[in-house]
C-alpha cells in the first residue's frame, strides 16, 4: 500500500496564495474596504517588513462598531491585535490547528523570522485536514473501514 499523506507543512499552503497586508496608519474604512476586495477575513499590519499587527473581522465588530469608532477616521494603529500568536513555514497544519484552539484565535500569521510568509485561517486547515482524511478513506480497501 503506498504512503498516505496526512499532514502539510505550512509552506506548502501559504505559497499558492499572498496575505492581505496594510500599515498602521491605514483608516479602518480602507481596511474594511481592501478585505472586502480581497474576500479576506484578516489582514496583516505591517511596518515596513515587520508585522505588527492584525486585524479581523471579528474586531471590526468588537472594537470598532460596538465601540462606536469612525471608520473613516480611526486607524488600525488604534484597534489592531499586537499580542500576535504566531507559526513557522515548515510546521506542520496539524501544529497550526493546535495552536489556533489553545489560543482561541482563527487567523495564524506565518512568520520565518522577521520575515511574513503567510496567514492561514482555522476554516482553511479545517478544509484541508478534511480533505486529506477523504483522500485516505478513499484509498482503503472497503473491508478494511468497518472493522
Amino acid at each position: 500500500m503506498t504512503e498516505v499523506k496526512t499532514k502539510v507543512v505550512l509552506r506548502e499552503i501559504v505559497s499558492k496564495s499572498s496575505p492581505l497586508t496594510l500599515t498602521p496608519n491605514t483608516t479602518l474604512r480602507e481596511a474594511a474596504q481592501a478585505m472586502q476586495k480581497a474576500k479576506k477575513g484578516a489582514v496583516l499590519i505591517v511596518d515596513g517588513k515587520k508585522l505588527c499587527g492584525i486585524f479581523t473581522e471579528r474586531d471590526l465588530v468588537n472594537r470598532v462598531v460596538a465601540a462606536g469608532l469612525d471608520p473613516a477616521s480611526a486607524s488600525l494603529a488604534e484597534v489592531m491585535t499586537t499580542d500576535l500568536v504566531v507559526i513557522h513555514p515548515d510546521d506542520s497544519h496539524w501544529a497550526a490547528l493546535s495552536v489556533m484552539v489553545h489560543n482561541e484565535v482563527r487567523h495564524l500569521p506565518v512568520v520565518d523570522g522577521d520575515q511574513v510568509v503567510g496567514l492561514v485561517s482555522r476554516r482553511q486547515l479545517m478544509a484541508l485536514d478534511n480533505a486529506l482524511m477523504e483522500g485516505d478513506i478513499a484509498r482503503r480497501e472497503a473491508s478494511r473501514l468497518f472493522i
